[in-house]
């Protein structure tokens, strides 16, 4: 019914109530009563007239942006491998060298048969129990698991598996901050002594620090790569030192705190 009318008002335009009255064959209450109600009809005094209604253009849309997983079968092997070609030429040396020593000390031993879409939450924690159990320090459990984490990501951010593991490295406990060591005149002059008869190289390095109140990596010079190769052998050679010292809770940094070479034997 309301079609017909609106069919026929369509057509003529405008018209009156007898028009479409005499066209539909229609009572004229109902006729009136739709005319009255209708968005597509505008009244102008004793006539009516027919106006489409203007479909409003969105300014927006909603865009799917949810990727299909392809549920891949990868390897954990072939992912890794994956991974470090496309991360390449955005890691430094020494990323790519630490990365390697992550993958291939601990992730490849335990994760080596498994299809990346099969590692679970559990996979996740027996690898951290067995790092630990295996005298692995907390800092590279840490960071091997933030490494491993990354690789997971990155497959299922493309879609390649699904996000059936997803976790976070998070500490739960506060570490309590450490105090300054300073050492005594007798202990600075001991210090020196063993750095002239066995590491000279680190008598200049020791001085610096005291006498300019800077920390290690702020008074070596040279690019990064010679850099982190001069502090791995610092911190091997300041460790045997400290053990003959008994300054095992000692660390090198803390010489910034010490006074001046006044005192130098």
């Amino acid at each position: 019914m309301t079609d017909k009318i609106l069919k026929i008002a369509k057509r003529l335009k405008t018209f009156t109530l007898e028009d479409i009255v005499m066209f539909t064959g229609l009572e004229i209450d109902i006729v009136k009563n739709f005319l009255d109600q209708s968005d597509n009809i505008q009244k102008f005094k004793n006539e009516f007239e027919y106006v489409g209604i203007i479909q409003k253009e969105e300014t927006f849309k909603i865009i799917d942006k949810n990727i299909l997983s392809q549920n891949s079968d990868i390897t954990l092997i072939d992912a890794i491998n994956l991974f470090m070609e496309i991360k390449n030429c955005k890691l430094s040396s020494w990323s790519k060298k630490t990365y390697k020593s992550f993958i291939n000390s601990q992730i490849l031993p335990f994760f080596r048969k498994y299809k990346l879409k099969d590692i679970t939450i559990q996979d996740i924690e027996q690898f951290k129990l067995s790092m630990k159990e295996n005298g692995i320090t907390e800092r590279r459990i840490k960071n091997v698991l933030a490494l491993l984490n990354q690789i997971i990501k990155h497959f299922q951010k493309e879609g390649i598996i699904d996000k059936t593991c997803c976790f976070e490295v998070k500490r739960v406990k506060n570490i309590s901050k450490r105090e300054v060591q300073i050492l005594s005149n007798k202990q600075l002059k001991q210090l020196f002594l063993v750095l002239e008869k066995r590491y000279p190289y680190l008598l200049p390095l020791v001085e610096k620090m005291i006498i300019t109140k800077q920390p290690l990596n702020s008074i070596l010079t040279g690019d990064e790569n010679k850099k982190e190769i001069l502090k791995r052998r610092i911190r091997k050679d300041f460790y045997k030192v400290k053990q003959q010292l008994g300054l095992e809770n000692y660390i090198i940094n803390d010489l910034r705190f010490c006074q001046k070479c006044v005192n130098k034997p």
